[in-house]
């Protein structure tokens, strides 16, 4: 990702750091970024992310294949088993979601799945997760998010629900108005996390 967007930059005669890149890029919506970061007009922005541009099977087919965050697919189906609703909200595109899922063996798992084009403004608004609850019928208060970004975790508070800082950017100032954070999803599981975000009061 990192990479991808550093390419892009000089594409346009610009040279982003990777703390610029994390902080401009992580958690956002391609339409936003291209906005925000690059001064692309948001009629012209809108028309590229529509065309394609974020578009990640070429990139995803001839590099490595996508790594599962430790323990995700045990915890997802952990939850689902316990009969708990379950949703994705995700500042990608819905062809990316569907590929990252396939790859670690979730494809199918969410009973919803909100992609950037589904709201009408992304992280750190609240849209995304209010639509997730929505969607689900539930109570936005009433859900947990689990996120690895800044404008992730300011969208979950904004939308009243308890947060989870996942640190598997190795950024920990990212997470740092999380109610609770954990390193990934190994050894974690449902019943485990709400105990933890009671006891610390989230």
């Amino acid at each position: 990702m990192v990479a991808g967007w550093r390419r892009f930059a000089a594409t346009r005669g610009r040279t982003l750091s990777d703390d610029e890149i994390v902080a401009r890029t992580f958690g956002w919506r391609t339409v936003d970024i291209l906005i925000d970061a690059f001064g692309i007009d948001p009629a012209e922005a809108a028309a590229m992310v529509a065309s394609g541009f974020d578009d990640k099977r070429a990139e995803v087919a001839a590099g490595p294949p996508l790594r599962e965050v430790p323990g995700a697919a045990v915890f997802v189906r952990a939850a689902l088993g316990a009969g708990i609703p379950c949703a994705l909200a995700s500042s990608a595109s819905m062809g990316n979601i569907e590929l990252a899922l396939d790859a670690v063996g979730l494809g199918g798992a969410f009973d919803v799945v909100i992609d950037q084009r589904q709201v009408v403004h992304g992280k750190p608004h609240p849209d995304p997760y209010l639509a997730a609850a929505a969607g689900l019928g539930v109570d936005p208060s009433g859900c947990v998010v689990f996120e690895d970004t800044t404008p992730g975790i300011e969208a979950g508070l904004a939308a009243g629900a308890r947060v989870v800082g996942v640190a598997t950017l190795g950024r920990p100032e990212m997470l740092a108005r999380a109610h609770l954070v954990i390193d990934d999803f190994a050894d974690q599981r449902p019943d485990g996390i709400l105990h933890a975000l009671t006891q610390g009061g989230g």
